[in-house]
């Protein structure tokens, strides 16, 4: 019996069928995530190494070439790619379909960490992750104000960035075109040449009486004390008052130490007016148009 006779014969039972596959069908499709891009790994290493104050050909002899050079030991590699800028060095690893990326994320960065010594001793971070298809900014704003927001970056974060991440579906926010204010100590070259200052000397003297470490427990009978030694400056009047030579130079004879807004390499606009970036990112399984009426609300 072919199935157009069985269901003329039963047209009860194809009805019930069919009614039932529709009803599947419409309960699937909300129960499904809307994504822009389909949930796909490429295998693919990211490694982003931030120097600032530099050349891109420093970046490249000093932190790119060494970092090449253990990362090309890793097996799985089909290409490796680098750029090096003034503001650090970026290195792509590109892998064999199949490869378990999150694996070589964590070799990677051993491989990095384990010439430490030879990279710049005030390299910070070294930045790793997995490069995936989804993940791409769901919306990217732009914010400009008649106000000048170069200095309303910690009220940005606490009144825009951190609500946004509250947001159930979000899983992170960047935040572009405005950075956090920074003392700027700014020498003046006469003053340093007649007084034979040396600014390598001068740079490890502010490190070294800048500084918040822990050394451990000091046991009193059954009591125990947690030592935390801070030698942290709090005002800058403390910066400018401090004493760089044996002579009782101050840092104030020689500089101006100021707080102010951070210079800026680049900047976003809107209108042809200066603007703040946003760019937010769902979670794995979020549906996109939930977040971004959220978002939006």
């Amino acid at each position: 019996m072919s199935p157009a006779q069985l269901a003329m014969r039963r047209p009860v039972t194809t009805v019930m069928v069919f009614v039932s596959m529709v009803v599947i069908g419409l309960t699937a499709s909300r129960l499904l995530p809307l994504e822009y891009f389909p949930a796909l790994d490429a295998p693919v290493v990211v490694m982003d190494l931030p120097y600032q104050g530099s050349t891109p050909e420093e970046v490249e002899r000093e932190i790119t070439r060494p970092a090449e050079e253990v990362l090309a030991t890793l097996s799985g590699i089909e290409r490796l790619e680098s750029r090096s800028s003034s503001n650090g060095s970026r290195i792509e690893l590109i892998f064999n379909w199949g490869t378990d990326t999150a694996v070589k994320a964590v070799e990677a960065r051993e491989r990095v960490e384990a010439i430490r010594d030879q990279l710049p001793s005030d390299l910070r971070r070294i930045n790793v992750y997995k490069f995936n298809f989804t993940d791409q900014p769901i919306l990217t704003l732009r914010i400009s104000s008649e106000r000048d927001l170069s200095a309303a970056y910690d009220m940005l974060m606490r009144k825009l960035v951190r609500p946004l991440e509250r947001l159930d579906g979000v899983a992170r926010v960047d935040f572009q075109g405005i950075e956090p204010r920074e003392i700027r100590i700014e020498l003046i070259a006469d003053r340093v040449v007649a007084h034979g200052i040396d600014l390598a000397d001068l740079q490890r003297r502010l490190q070294e009486v800048n500084f918040s470490d822990s050394a451990g427990l000091i046991t009193d009978g059954d009591t125990r004390y947690r030592v935390n030694p801070r030698g942290e400056f709090r005002t800058i009047a403390e910066i400018s008052d401090l004493v760089i030579s044996d002579r009782g130079l101050k840092l104030s004879d020689i500089a101006e130490v100021r707080y102010t807004s951070a210079r800026r390499n680049y900047a976003r606009h809107l209108d042809q007016k200066y603007a703040v970036g946003v760019s937010i990112f769902k979670e794995t399984g979020a549906n996109l148009v939930d977040v971004g009426d959220r978002v939006l609300a």
